[in-house]
């Protein structure tokens, strides 16, 4: 896909020379600088796809809020603050918003079942993508070239007369809080970041569904499973039955090589394991059973702690 090149940078944002002299810059930095920080801890909270994408859109919906109060009721001292505002401030939370709501769609949309499907949808939202920045490349070059020649123009809420954001977003105008061209410019952000994420994601289905893994996506280990390959079968097939990895949408060969580098040891033929498992008359899940018991007995003996 094509990349956005975006010369503003957080630290920037941070300069009095670029908030210009907006009526109440200390509480306008405390709020970015309090945004950033929310942002960054949500990148490394456990949670889910979605519900990281549903926080992060109620993050950037509350900080646009506050923005449009400071707007509608303190102003700009003059139409630099105004410029400065709309196409380096608003634009933060603006491309987030953009870009969670992207990914949020992306998760509810994703096919649950079979790599290749997957893969398939992942490749039309990179060319929905493409189309996106293809519609709109005198925009983009003017702000790959770093020109401030139209920005007036742009970044001005006198100018409402012309909205170039086509496709795919309804979008009502707010003539007090609105330029012609701040969702475009946010939007170039929040797709750029989208686009990464698209990357990232279909990177990880074809590296499993290769059974090969890149190195970015290897961890170190030194544990060993101290069992047999037997017992490593049956947990392996557990896992992938009762879906409590990738919802089970993944091969079991692709699944015991990873496990096997992961945990120092090596299983030959677990097809054939799995037949003997199978096969058995009784206690046919008798590895399992062992990890139940020796559960519930730490939990009977310690009063639910484990030590």
């Amino acid at each position: 896909m094509e990349h956005f090149c975006n010369p503003f940078t957080m630290d920037s944002f941070k300069t009095g020379l670029l908030f210009g002299p907006f009526n109440n810059m200390t509480k306008l930095e405390t709020l970015l600088e309090t945004f950033e920080s929310e942002i960054q801890e949500l990148r490394t909270a456990r949670l889910s796809v979605l519900e990281r994408a549903n926080s992060g859109i109620d993050l950037c919906q509350r900080l646009l809020a506050k923005l449009r109060t400071l707007v509608v009721t303190e102003g700009f001292a003059d139409r630099d603050a105004e410029v400065h505002f709309f196409k380096d401030i608003k634009t933060v939370p603006l491309g987030y918003l953009v870009y969670y709501t992207e990914v949020r769609k992306c998760e509810l949309k994703l096919p649950k079942m079979g790599r290749k499907p997957k893969l398939k949808f992942l490749k039309g939202e990179r060319e929905r993508l493409n189309h996106f920045f293809r519609s709109h490349l005198e925009f983009h070059r003017y702000l790959q070239e770093g020109r401030f020649d139209r920005d007036r123009l742009y970044f001005t809420r006198n100018r409402m007369s012309s909205h170039p954001l086509r496709e795919g977003y309804t979008y009502c105008y707010d003539m007090d809080f609105e330029t012609s061209h701040d969702l475009l410019l946010a939007t170039f952000k929040g797709m750029e970041r989208y686009g990464n994420y698209l990357q990232e994601l279909e990177g990880r289905l074809e590296a499993l569904g290769s059974g090969t893994y890149e190195r970015e996506y290897q961890k170190a280990s030194g544990f060993t499973f101290t069992q047999s390959p037997t017992a490593a079968m049956e947990v392996i097939y557990a896992l992938k039955l009762a879906k409590f990895i990738d919802h089970g949408d993944f091969e079991i060969k692709a699944f015991v090589e990873f496990f096997c580098r992961t945990f120092n040891m090596e299983i030959k033929d677990p097809y054939g394991l799995f037949k003997q498992i199978s096969q058995r008359k009784t206690n046919r899940a008798k590895h399992l059973q062992r990890l139940v018991d020796a559960l519930l007995n730490a939990l009977d003996d310690r009063d639910g702690y484990i030590l």
